[in-house]
C-alpha cells in the first residue's frame, strides 16, 4: 500500500516537472521572439522607436527615416498582398487530389519572384536608411543585426502555414 502511494507521488512529481519545463520553454521562446517582432508579433516588423533609441537617432534622422519607411510601405503593400494570394494558390495546388506539376512549378516561380522583389526592395531600403546614419550608428546597427541573426533569421517574409504530421 505504501509502495503504491510512493509510486503515485513520484509520477505526480514527474508530471509536474515536465509541465513546468514545457511552460518555461514556451515563455523562453516567446521572450526570444518578442525581441525581433513588432506589433502583432509578426516577424520582420521591428519596433522603430526601440531601434531609434538604441542608435541614438536625432529628430532629423527619425523624420527622414519615417518618410523613407512610409513611402516603402506603400511600395511593398501590393507585393505582400499578391504574395499572400499566390501562397494560398500554391497551398491549394499542393493539397489537391491530383498533382498538376506544371501549375505547382508556375505557382512556385511566382512566389519566388515576389520574394525576390521584396528582398531587392529590403536591400535598397536598407541602403537608404544606413545613408541617414553616422559611421558610429552604422557600426552599431551592424552589431545589432548580427546579434539578431544569431537568434535566428526573423527577417524573411512570412511562410505559409504548415500542417503538422
Amino acid at each position: 500500500m505504501m509502495r503504491n502511494r510512493t509510486n503515485v507521488m513520484k509520477k505526480g512529481v514527474v508530471v509536474c516537472c515536465v509541465a513546468l519545463m514545457g511552460i518555461g520553454a514556451t515563455i523562453a521562446v516567446a521572450q526570444a521572439k518578442g525581441c525581433d517582432e513588432g506589433p502583432g508579433g509578426r516577424p520582420g516588423h521591428h519596433d522603430f522607436k526601440k531601434i531609434a533609441k538604441k542608435l541614438g537617432l536625432s529628430d532629423d534622422q527619425k523624420a527622414k527615416a519615417k518618410v523613407l519607411f512610409t513611402a516603402n510601405r506603400e511600395i511593398v503593400k501590393p507585393i505582400f498582398d499578391t504574395l499572400h494570394g499566390e501562397r494560398k494558390n500554391l497551398q491549394t495546388l499542393l493539397h489537391a487530389d491530383a498533382v498538376d506539376e506544371a501549375a505547382i512549378r508556375a505557382a512556385t516561380a511566382r512566389v519566388a519572384a515576389l520574394e525576390a522583389d521584396l528582398n531587392v526592395n529590403r536591400a535598397k531600403t536598407g541602403v537608404q536608411f544606413r545613408a541617414l546614419l553616422t559611421p558610429a550608428q552604422r557600426e552599431l546597427l551592424t552589431t545589432m543585426e548580427k546579434e539578431r541573426h544569431k537568434m535566428g533569421d526573423h527577417d524573411r517574409p512570412p511562410r505559409p502555414e504548415h500542417e503538422d504530421f
